[in-house]
């Protein structure tokens, strides 16, 4: 993966309102050497969450199911992220 492609993911996708983007996320840091807990621990730490998301996949352990040969190629999961968030963002009127 080139240099600085994970900081610039996050830096565009760092609101998670739904589960699909966290889950793709997390597998994301899997697949970038994370430990569970560590993925974990990156995501609280630096991401905005719902609360659907957090009570989901994180109060209900929920990210321990995945895995990260699920994970989605990187430009698509950004871009479905982005199509979610502009669908839920406020439109400026």
């Amino acid at each position: 993966m080139e240099d600085g492609f994970l900081e610039n993911y996050f830096k565009k996708n760092h609101e998670i309102y739904d589960r699909f983007s966290f889950d793709n996320f997390f597998r994301l840091l899997l697949n970038n050497d994370f430990e569970y807990e560590e993925a974990l621990h990156y995501i609280l730490c630096n991401c905005s969450l719902s609360a659907y998301v957090f009570q989901e996949r994180i109060h209900n352990m929920g990210y321990e199911k995945l895995s990260a040969e699920d994970v989605l190629p990187a430009d698509l999961a950004a871009t479905k992220a982005r199509l979610i968030h502009d669908l839920m963002s406020p439109k400026n009127t």
